[in-house]
């Protein structure tokens, strides 16, 4: 749903910026969805960052689907006439799922409100039988490691029950911007550890500051690790990780007990491996973007015209 809140009147360029939130909204898949409430989260400093698992502890049953195509309701204390018209010409001529919420404000709360349009129920399109597939046996998958990823990772808390989501992310060291991810394909599986601050520069100077101790965590782990820096393109491009080999699990609905094994297995790995580093190469990255920070404010500074203290008034003319 996007709702797009106005204080007062609601010129037309309203509607078409609710629009064009919409429009983005349409293109996230629920992995998506999970990984920006994620984010949310962290930064909020909420613990619990699992969507699917909250969702249900809140609301008693499982999100297993995302409203399509979303609801997009305008709210604001008076509707001008062009904004009224439109949103009339798009819902009842093109069963566009949009609407408005007028409320009438005084001290102290709301004296009342009301719908432009007769509310209905929203329309939840499935957007494809695979999706729905997919996310069913991502749950199997995640039921069948949880007890072999909570015996190897007892300091991470893992979620209740498996997810209808490819991923599992947890946070690892408080205060730093990372978290141990597990992601599940339909035959394998891998972990990583993902830096996601909200400042993509931090995140490429916590992985360049880790991966100066490389040797010493690709001994811990036993074996080569792959060091990604921000991507091109996608959803991902603003976060830096440090991937595990891929490991094989048989089949994403029916694992095998030895695939699920190898995963706990090659996540606590690269957990040992990695942790102890962690707030040393934090510490390592914030001072080095202090560093630029203060070298862009000098050579800023050195663009400006110095001020050289001349007396602007006119001298005296010469006898």
């Amino acid at each position: 749903m996007v709702i797009e809140n106005k204080r007062d009147r609601t010129p037309r360029d309203v509607l078409a910026q609710t629009l064009d939130y919409a429009a983005y909204v349409s293109t996230l898949a629920f992995d998506d969805v999970a990984a920006i409430y994620e984010a949310y989260c962290s930064r909020s400093g909420s613990t619990e960052t699992d969507l699917a698992e909250v969702f249900e502890q809140h609301f008693g049953e499982q999100l297993d689907a995302i409203a399509y195509p979303p609801q997009m309701i305008v709210v604001a204390s008076r509707m001008d006439d062009s904004t009224e018209r439109m949103i009339g010409f798009l819902a009842d001529g093109f069963g566009v799922p949009v609407n408005a919420a007028l409320f009438q404000p005084f001290t102290g709360g709301l004296i009342g409100r009301t719908w432009l349009r007769v509310e209905e129920s929203p329309r939840v399109v499935a957007r494809s039988s695979s999706n729905t597939e997919s996310r069913d046996q991502a749950k199997i998958f995640w039921d069948a490691w949880l007890p072999f990823g909570r015996a190897a990772l007892p300091g991470i808390r893992l979620p209740a029950n498996g997810p209808r989501s490819v991923l599992i992310k947890r946070r690892i060291v408080s205060g730093v911007p990372a978290a141990l991810t597990v992601w599940v394909s339909s035959a394998e599986a891998y972990a990583e550890v993902q830096f996601d601050d909200d400042d993509p520069t931090m995140n490429e100077a916590l992985l360049n500051a880790l991966r100066s101790k490389h040797e010493a965590i690709e001994s811990s782990y036993g074996s080569v690790l792959d060091w990604r820096g921000p991507e091109s393109g996608g959803l991902m491009t603003k976060r830096t990780k440090v991937v595990a080999p891929k490991v094989g699990i048989g089949d994403r609905a029916s694992p095998t007990d030895d695939g699920l094994q190898a995963l706990a297995d090659s996540a606590q790995r690269l957990l040992k491996a990695v942790q102890p580093h962690l707030q040393l190469a934090n510490d390592t990255a914030v001072n080095a973007l202090a560093e630029l920070e203060a070298e862009a404010e000098v050579q800023a500074s050195g663009d400006r015209e110095p001020d050289l203290g001349v007396d602007t008034q006119l001298a005296s003319p010469p006898p």
